[in-house]
């Protein structure tokens, strides 16, 4: 598969400070891989060394909770950057799971070549560190939210800020990316519903 000129633009984009070549290196690095829903792209105790960015499709990643339910932390759409961070950085088996909810098509990069190529190159590490910084962020975003914010608060959150993804998505999905049960979300629902 060929390189489109909508991923050069989302790279001179996001990162206008890369130049073309840095983006051509970048690309020469890059693997096209298609999913299936219900496809992994990482799977619990792997070891994957790869950061993809989503061209088309939907991706979640989870953990199972002690009684054998899925916890959604994230999901990732078109044009975000995402990867199993802990396995990817750490080198270690992966605690999480990463998996297609749509069918999908994702462009992946090994994280040394990057780290190789940022070695030597000032631009290429200024786009990985502000994509390692963004991913903290979001990260902290999160946690602060599901310790201090109510589920009702956390959903609006999620309309406000990602409302592209409420139509994709099943309400158990929702549901579990809030930290809720369906039932709850559904009350929520309600009582907003009732509000406006």
């Amino acid at each position: 598969m060929e390189v489109s000129l909508d991923v050069i633009n989302h790279f001179r984009t996001r990162y206008p400070f890369l130049e073309d070549e840095d983006i051509e290196s970048v690309l020469d690095l890059v693997v096209f891989k298609t999913y299936n829903a219900n496809d992994f792209f990482v799977r619990f105790e792997e070891v994957n060394t790869n950061i993809f960015l989503v061209l088309n499709g939907l991706f979640k990643t989870y953990y199972l909770d002690e009684n054998g339910e899925e916890v959604i932390i994230n999901f990732y759409k078109e044009n975000d950057i995402s990867g199993n961070w802990y396995s990817t950085l750490l080198g270690e088996p992966s605690k999480l799971c990463i998996s297609a909810l749509e069918p999908s098509v994702i462009i992946q990069v090994d994280i040394r070549k990057i780290d190789a190529l940022a070695f030597n190159n000032i631009n290429i590490l200024r786009a990985y560190s502000d994509i390692l910084k963004g991913k903290l962020i979001s990260s902290l975003h999160k946690i602060w939210g599901n310790m201090n914010e109510k589920p009702e608060v956390r959903f609006l959150r999620l309309k406000e800020e990602r409302a592209d993804l409420l139509d994709r998505l099943s309400q158990k999905q929702i549901a579990s990316f809030l930290g809720i049960t369906p039932v709850s979300l559904s009350r929520i629902k309600k009582r907003l519903s009732m509000k406006s």
